[in-house]
């Protein structure tokens, strides 16, 4: 692969002399500081959709974690919920706690 790529950019008359402006104060060449401008815009593209893709992925995680925490909360039929939990009233061995 070559180390540059050459591409052609038309520009319409207005905006190639307020480029041309721009780059002359700064001691640029036109044609640098179109390709310096073209850089930095490919380059926040580039970010801007890596945030984008990362933003969808933390997206579908919380659903996957708003879907399990449905699932936890949904009434179920089998299970005694009484008998899950370790402080009871009862000592946990049928015998009645005295504290209580």
């Amino acid at each position: 692969m070559d180390d540059e790529v050459k591409l052609t950019l038309t520009l319409a008359a207005p905006l190639a002399l307020r480029l041309s402006a721009a780059a002359a104060e700064r001691g640029w060449s036109a044609e640098s500081l179109a390709a310096e401008c073209v850089a930095q815009h490919l380059e926040v593209a580039i970010r801007h959709r890596v945030l984008i893709e990362r933003m969808e992925q933390v997206d579908a995680a919380l659903l996957d974690m708003a879907e399990a925490v449905g699932e936890l909360g949904a009434p179920s039929g089998g299970i005694d919920l009484t008998k899950v939990c370790r402080f009871r009233a009862d000592g946990g061995d049928g015998t009645r706690d005295p504290a209580a």
